[in-house]
Parts: structure tokens; sequence; C-alpha cells
């Protein structure tokens, strides 16, 4: 049996059929609660967000008509739902500090009274790095994550942002130029430990 487009599931949800949006939300939960946990103050701030977007889908089911990608028209309600969020708190990215790598990395040992050396690395790698992202100005961001953790290309990046092509891909440029700065003075920091 061959998987219905993510286009054709909505339009089937929109007539109905509750089975049709069960298979979107399993498809989509994940990429779409990381986007917004990657870029808000707290896991209770991503989780409301996560949760409007559904909401308005739900009740945009019989108005939607295919115009574009399904994926870019849930991200764009998503974009749309964190754009409306940093306008009411007035607030951007500052969720995560150095101290914050430290409690995680300190959390994974304890949990493994003989932390295998490869996992703990790549903790740590993985904390420097939500620690690099979250200093990212807002669009590099939001451009990078949609590019390399929701796999849009960079079209679809710039329909759903409202940009050019050209500057999605400045963004992302500059976004990972940024990252590797950041990590390689974080590795220099811990190695200065």
């Amino acid at each position: 049996m061959t998987e219905l487009a993510d286009e054709q599931l909505m339009l089937s949800y929109g007539q109905g059929d509750v089975q049709a949006f069960t298979q979107l939300y399993l498809r989509h939960k994940n990429s779409l609660y990381r986007y917004f946990l990657r870029q808000c103050a707290s896991p209770q701030v991503a989780e409301e967000l996560y949760q409007e977007v559904w909401n308005k889908l739900i009740k945009a089911r019989s108005q939607y008509q295919v115009s574009a990608k399904f994926t870019t028209w849930l991200y764009r309600i998503a974009h749309n739902e964190l754009i409306d969020h940093y306008r009411r708190t007035g607030t951007q990215n500052k969720w995560l500090d150095g101290d914050n790598q430290d409690i995680e990395i300190a959390e994974f040992a304890d949990h493994n009274s003989r932390p295998d050396t490869e996992k703990l690395e790549q903790a740590q790698q993985a904390a420097q790095l939500k620690v690099c992202l979250a200093q990212l100005p807002r669009e590099q961001k939001e451009a990078f994550l949609l590019k390399h953790e929701a796999d849009f290309t960079l079209k679809e990046i710039a329909e759903l942002v409202v940009e050019t092509t050209e500057n999605i891909k400045s963004r992302i440029r500059y976004a990972i130029a940024k990252l590797k700065q950041c990590i390689k003075y974080k590795m220099e920091t811990n190695n200065e430990r």
C-alpha cells in the first residue's frame, strides 16, 4: 500500500477523515516540536506553540486548499506563531547560557556511574551545539534549523518566511560560520579547564 501525500491527507481530513489527521500528526509531530524547542525560552513555551499550530490546523481543515507543499503551509503557521510569541513577550532567543552545558553533562555523568567516553563526548558536543544555536540571531537560527533539521530546500524556506532565496542562503551561510566559530571556542575553552 502506498503512502498518501500530506496534501491528500489534509484534504481527506478536511472532508472528515480523522485517520488522515492522525497520519499527518504522526509524520510531523517530532520535527515540528523540535522546531519550537530549538527556538523557545522553555519546553513549556515550545509545547504551547506546538499545540497552537495543531489547533490552527484543525480549525483550518475545511478551508485548506493545496497551494504549496503541506509542510511549507504547516511551518508557515508555526513561523507565524513564533513571530507572534516574540511580539507578545518581547523576547528573541535568550534561553541557554554556558552554565546549562555543564549541568547537562553532569546529569549525563550522574546517570552512568562509569560513563562511556564516546557517549560523554557526544553529550558534550550536543550541549555545545545547543548553546551555540541559542546564540544565533533568530532569522539565522530558523533558516539553519529548517534546512538542516526539517530538510526544507532554500526555495521552500524562502517561501515560508517570505524572503528571497539569496537571503536565506546568506542566513544559513552566516549561521554555519558562527556555529563553527562558537563550537571551536567552546572546545578550546573546555580543553583549557
